[in-house]
């Protein structure tokens, strides 16, 4: 009987490291949460929807969200430039189109108009064919 409680108990260790399910610990975890939110949510439903809370128009003033709506409203007096800020701002404009001007107007497409230029590509050539429709 005690080999076979701690055979499954071993099984049950290993089937929560190998393979799908809750493991206890976040199955606790989850409970918790959901008993914090269930908490949470009556506490809200009581202040909103309580005759007492009629008078005041039915608001329920939550500190963390008007931490972050302040927050939001004054980010950029907030602001404060540096180097990564830059660098951000750069990779997410100026390299893009930078590598799209690279990619249309770059060292192959030289090439590309200098072999059309001298006849060494001719007219019916795949890639040319494509665009004859496009500029119809």
């Amino acid at each position: 009987d005690l080999l076979d409680s701690l055979l499954q108990e071993l099984l049950l260790k290993m089937a929560g490291n190998f393979g799908g399910g809750t493991s206890y610990r976040e199955a606790v975890l989850e409970e918790k949460r959901r008993v914090i939110r269930n908490a949470l949510k009556a506490e809200y439903i009581q202040r909103k929807f309580s005759p007492r809370a009629m008078d005041e128009g039915g608001i329920v003033f939550d500190a963390a969200m008007q931490r972050w709506h302040s927050m939001m409203a004054t980010q950029t007096e907030r602001f404060v430039p540096s180097v990564r800020n830059f660098m951000t701002f750069s990779m997410f404009t100026f390299v893009p189109w930078f590598g799209f001007w690279y990619t249309i107007y770059g060292p192959s497409n030289e090439e590309w108009e200098k072999k059309r230029r001298s006849g060494q590509i001719p007219y019916d050539h795949p890639y040319i064919k494509r665009g004859w429709l496009v500029r119809c």
